[in-house]
């Protein structure tokens, strides 16, 4: 039993030194009340970012890249977006999350965006980034389920793409 107590010990000390980082993301600098663009794997994102009282307000539209997403999807399921402000070295202070309901792919007109960013504590540096990270899977009808999907029997099945914060 003492054994098992200093393991659990052990475990709860690494725990708090891990963090969420998005170092390996591509991300702007944080500026106000100017339209930004940030490109990613498979979206483009248009944003402005303003201070409203006590948080961060980042608004704007996502745009799926259709030149890198297969042809033949055409709806995508189980889509969420999250915003992220992070510190010089990835560490993320501030995140925000929104889920979509399953839509048809529409690289004009895209999503729309609106993240409330509040930091619990402002890193020491006074630089701020702003990035996203996304989740999303491409079926070819609307009422596939991506869940129940079988890819090795030949048929066109689900494209997921995936670019997020790390633990670390």
């Amino acid at each position: 039993m003492p054994k098992n107590i200093f393991l659990f010990c052990i475990l709860l000390m690494l725990a708090g030194c891990s963090h969420l980082s998005v170092k390996h993301l591509s991300s702007n600098p944080l500026s106000f009340d100017q339209e930004e663009h940030l490109q990613m794997r498979y979206w483009h994102f248009s944003y402005v970012s303003q201070v409203e009282n006590d948080y961060y307000l980042v608004k704007g539209t996502g745009y799926p890249r259709q030149e890198s997403l297969p042809g033949w999807g055409k709806w995508m399921h189980n889509l969420w977006i999250s915003a992220y402000l992070s510190d010089d070295e990835g560490r993320v202070v501030a995140r925000d999350l929104k889920v979509y309901p399953t839509q048809e792919l529409d690289p004009d007109n895209g999503v729309p965006l609106e993240f409330r960013l509040k930091p619990e504590k402002m890193p020491a540096s006074e630089d701020i980034f702003v990035t996203f990270g996304y989740r999303m899977q491409l079926t070819e009808s609307r009422y596939s389920d991506p869940r129940t999907q079988r890819p090795l029997t030949g048929e066109k099945s689900v494209f997921f793409a995936s670019e997020k914060a790390l633990t670390r």
